[in-house]
């Protein structure tokens, strides 16, 4: 009688955990945290943090979704990402930015941008291995930043197009180079219409002398 009573508390307990209990694992070794149906290895419904010492990785109020689905996306629409560091990115496809004429008001032609463009200092830099919010840079940043960097100076920059840089929380700033590529389409379709501009009158002055 006593075994019947154990083995019939265990069972209620195991029902309990089951029903009750917020990790689940499945009869596949598939994990679940808040999730009784888990479909991945590890599957979470809910926010997550992975920390090692004051070196954490956070997902929070977005997706991380590298599934191959119709698409994939980090955050959503109702909550995107602010941010994202890496010491070096690489991308197997070029990425798309987003830019409907639905999603967009107040369009603007952009004006003189060529006057603009010249007041611009490209240059090469080297980046400092250790800076704000990257005090414990290892020696694989430290090798990476031996190398030499082009592109712009951030402060320079927001002096000519202050829309296309912004700033951290600790000041730093930062610039959205894609922000350049209309400007320099601006820039050509100016020169151009110079050159063409300049070609009528060469040709007008030819014609005179024959």
């Amino acid at each position: 009688m006593k075994k019947f009573t154990f083995l019939f508390v265990l069972g209620f307990m195991a029902l309990s955990l089951n029903s009750f209990s917020q990790i689940k694992v499945s009869s596949t070794g598939k994990v679940g945290i808040n999730n009784t149906s888990p479909t991945y290895q590890l599957d979470v419904s809910g926010t997550f943090r992975i920390d090692d010492g004051g070196d954490e990785i956070t997902f929070q109020y977005g997706a991380l979704s590298p599934s191959y689905s119709s698409y994939s996306m980090l955050g959503d629409y109702g909550s995107m990402w602010e941010e994202l560091y890496a010491s070096q990115a690489f991308f197997n496809y070029n990425p798309y930015i987003m830019s409907d004429v639905n999603a967009k008001t107040d369009i603007k032609n952009l004006p003189d941008a060529k006057s603009k463009l010249l007041v611009l200092r490209p240059v090469s830099y080297k980046l400092k291995p250790k800076y704000k919010g990257n005090e414990k840079a290892d020696a694989k940043i430290a090798e990476k930043a031996t190398k030499d960097q082009l592109g712009l100076i951030a402060q320079e920059v927001q002096e000519v197009f202050p829309e296309i840089v912004s700033a951290r929380e600790d000041g730093t700033l930062g610039i959205s180079y894609t922000g350049l590529i209309p400007v320099l389409i601006k820039a050509f379709q100016e020169q151009q219409a110079e050159i063409d501009d300049l070609k009528a009158r060469i040709e007008k002055l030819e014609d005179s002398k024959k």
